[in-house]
């Protein structure tokens, strides 16, 4: 009966009281903003007109984009149009990024009711209360154990 009264006891102090949890909704606020559009400028070249009237049979022209040659032979016009590698055109785009920080607030949620001062009591010292439970409980085990050895060596 009273190893029945000590395993009760051991299984009160051991176990504890489950509250109900609640879902409280978060709130995001966006504190900053900047905005970043990736996009294609279309830039317009600087016309060149070039023109070249020669009684030869061959004729070179250029810019600083491309150049153009053209032949005549035997009742033929070969003309073939080529890129300079090194040219380029100077594109201004202007630099945008946009960078957004959220910052989740909890929202305040009403309670239903204001806990007393003895379940805020049990709330701020459980740990506590569990601890000293543990430490008696260890303590009473030590003490049977010494008790029993004591008993057996006589």
């Amino acid at each position: 009966m009273k190893r029945l009264l000590y395993v009760i006891l051991l299984a009160l102090s051991v176990c504890s009281c489950r509250t109900r949890t609640v879902y409280m909704p978060v709130e995001t606020k966006v504190l900053d903003s900047i905005i970043c559009h990736d996009t294609t400028f279309q830039e317009k070249l600087i016309p060149y007109k070039d023109s070249v009237s020669v009684s030869d049979t061959a004729s070179f022209l250029r810019n600083p984009y491309a150049y153009s040659y053209a032949s005549w032979n035997n009742g033929t016009l070969n003309h073939s149009l080529g890129i300079y590698p090194h040219a380029t055109v100077t594109v201004k785009i202007p630099y945008f990024i946009e960078r957004i920080r959220r910052i989740e607030v909890p929202k305040p949620y009403p309670v239903e009711k204001e806990l007393s001062w003895w379940e805020k009591f049990k709330i701020n010292y459980g740990g506590a209360s569990l601890s000293i439970n543990l430490t008696c409980i260890l303590f009473v085990i030590a003490w049977l154990a010494i008790k029993i050895r004591k008993k057996l060596t006589m």
